[in-house]
Parts: C-alpha cells; sequence; structure tokens
C-alpha cells in the first residue's frame, strides 16, 4: 500500500499544533470558612462560552483553545463572585468563595427630579449602546437593576445584585453580565441626555450563549461588529497586517507603525513594545511624562476614528486580539462607545480569516 507522505507529515503537524495549544484549566473550589468544598460553583473564562460547574468534590476542568488574555469567574449564589487574574499562569491549589451576607447596604438616598423610567431609559443608553446592535438588546431582569442619581455631582450609578441577562437579537446572544462597576457623569446641565454626558465608566464580567450558531443573516451582523472592535485592531496589528486590513495610524500625520511599535513573539502571544523617544510618547498634555507611553489615531476604511492612548510602554496580545492589560490602554471613539450591545465572545474568529 502506497502512502502520499506529504499528507502524512501535513497530518503529524496538526496533530502536534492541536496538542501543544490545548490548554486544560483545573482547580478546586472551597468555602474560606469552612474549607468544604462547593459544588454547582459556575466557573467560566470571562467574556466567553467557555464554562462548567465545579463536582462534589469542588472539583471543575475547563477544556480551552489556545491562551487567552482573560479572568477565571467563580459564581454561586450563596456566595460573592470571585475573579482570578491571569487563570493560564497556573492556579493555587484551592480556590475559596466566601459566603454572601445578607445585610443591606448602608446607601443614603437622596430625592432627584429623574424617576426611575429616566433613569433606566439612561441606563440602557449607557449600558447597551445606541448602535443598531444595543437597539436590539433586552434586558431580561431590569427590576433587579437599582439607579441612583446624586443631585449633588452629577453622577448616575447602579447596581445588581444578581448577573443581569441581555438578550442581544441583532448578534444572536443571549449574555449573563456581572455588573462590577457602573457610573455615568454628567455635564452641567441637569440632565439625562446622552449629550450631557462627560465620561462613562462600565466593568463587567459575562458568559455568552450562542442562540442563533448557524443563522447566515446573524453571522454576517457578528462580522461586520467584529470589523470595528479593538479585537480586529490588535489582532491586525500583532500579526503585521494593518494596512491589509484597511487600518490606518496617525498622529499629527499619517505614520508608519514599525517605526514607532516592535512587534516580538513569545511563546504564545504577540509582545508590542512602543520604541521610547518617538513622537507618540509626547501628545497627551493631562499625563506627566511618567505615565504617558503613547497615543494614536486609528481610522479604519477612512472613516472609523478612535483615539488609544497607551499607558504601558509594553502588552502582549493573544490569537484573537485581546491583550493583557486592559486598564492601561484607554479608547475613545468609535472604540470606546462600544458597550455590551456590540459586545462578541472574546474567543470570537470572523468566518473568513482577517
Amino acid at each position: 500500500m502506497k502512502y502520499n507522505k506529504r499528507i502524512i507529515a501535513i497530518a503529524i503537524m496538526f496533530l502536534w499544533y492541536s496538542i501543544t495549544n490545548a490548554q486544560v484549566i483545573t482547580g478546586v473550589v472551597c468555602d474560606k470558612d469552612t474549607k468544604l468544598p462547593v459544588s454547582n460553583v459556575y466557573v467560566f473564562l470571562d467574556g466567553t462560552s467557555i464554562n462548567t460547574i465545579t463536582n462534589n468534590l469542588g472539583k471543575f476542568e475547563l477544556k480551552t483553545a489556545p491562551v487567552i488574555n482573560t479572568s477565571l469567574v467563580l459564581q454561586h449564589l450563596s456566595y460573592e463572585t470571585t475573579i482570578v487574574d491571569r487563570p493560564y499562569q497556573g492556579l493555587p491549589d484551592t480556590l475559596y468563595i466566601e459566603a454572601k451576607i445578607n445585610i443591606l447596604d448602608e446607601i443614603t438616598v437622596s430625592p432627584d427630579r429623574f424617576t426611575r423610567t429616566q433613569k433606566i431609559r439612561a441606563f440602557r443608553e449607557q449600558f447597551l449602546g445606541v448602535s443598531r446592535a444595543g437597539s436590539s438588546c433586552k434586558i431580561i431582569n431590569e427590576d433587579d437593576i437599582q439607579l441612583f442619581f446624586n443631585m449633588h455631582t452629577r453622577k448616575l450609578s447602579a447596581f445588581s445584585d444578581k448577573p443581569i441577562v441581555v438578550v442581544n437579537d441583532y448578534l444572536g446572544y443571549k449574555i449573563s453580565l456581572i455588573l462590577i462597576n457602573f457610573e455615568v457623569q454628567y455635564g452641567s446641565n441637569l440632565t439625562l441626555n446622552r449629550n450631557n454626558v462627560q465620561t462613562s465608566i462600565l466593568a463587567v464580567v459575562s458568559s455568552f450563549t450562542d442562540m442563533t450558531p448557524n443563522d447566515s443573516r446573524i453571522l454576517q451582523h457578528r462580522d461586520n461588529v467584529y470589523e470595528q472592535s479593538s479585537n480586529y485592531f490588535f489582532k491586525s496589528f500583532a500579526n503585521d497586517v494593518l494596512q491589509n486590513n484597511n487600518f490606518r495610524i496617525f498622529n499629527n500625520f499619517e505614520i508608519d507603525y514599525r517605526q514607532y511599535f516592535a512587534i516580538e513573539d513569545t511563546l504564545s502571544q504577540k509582545k508590542i513594545c512602543i520604541i521610547p523617544d518617538t513622537d507618540i510618547n509626547k501628545i497627551s498634555s493631562h499625563l506627566s511624562e511618567s505615565e504617558l507611553s503613547g497615543k494614536i489615531y486609528v481610522f479604519y476604511r477612512g472613516n472609523i476614528l478612535s483615539e488609544i492612548e497607551f499607558l504601558t510602554d509594553s502588552f502582549l496580545v493573544d490569537r484573537y486580539g485581546n491583550i493583557d492589560c486592559i486598564d492601561k490602554v484607554l479608547f475613545s471613539g468609535q472604540m470606546g462607545e462600544n458597550r455590551v450591545g456590540n459586545m462578541l465572545p472574546i474567543d470570537y474568529e470572523p468566518r473568513y480569516p482577517r
């Protein structure tokens, strides 16, 4: 019997590639006070559909794709949500979670001029966004959301003891979101109009369920949203194909990013370093020289502008375009306006390679 050596070689290489890229995260979850194992803890990677639950011994096993820049989340109705950073770098022998204490928060609620209907409308705008995708979203459990407006500081805050469940009909996902922080700072006009918003802070951890995996129309919507995401930009950046994927970078004028950034291979990710003493290090006026590392303006297909400010001189990018220090990269413009309505799983890959 004759064998095609080339096919065999390719098959062996593919098997080796699959094995080396496979990742398994395992652990044991116990009660912090009793030290006893806790079963039925929902364990998931933030921003993905990769999840499992602990067994009666508190053990879990997550089989994942290659390394993703995300956190591990432990969730149980009777316990505080626990977030574990950098789970791929190894977990402790035991992960401890703390029981919830049912004590009412001591929040002084002052009367304000806005009704709950007005505040929930403002919340939807800043939480879901006003894009086509954001407008298609429905929050299933809005009654679980507590809203407070401080008349003195003109700040709208939101809290929820339960995960906020969002159905996104435009992108075909059901998303469970644990609200970490939500604050909207309004300007001097006493109005909740989005044109009066000065700053908006949104921090969540999320778990995705795909409701329409085979709907071609929905898949096209996802690809269109993906093209305007920071993930697509950083994936193109790390793979050195920005121009091929229709991205252009400016500061005061268009720049060749290779003269400002160095791209290095690491074991499982790409490392992007800002080259010292270049023009992009000297643009921002509200940060000190010790804080600022770089600032660029990004155009996509000539007409979508985003501004990215780096407060670090280097960062890692995984194969999906996720960066490892998101708190040190600030977005405004198109990328900064994306909200839950435009969220895709962080391990999302378009139908056609980009």
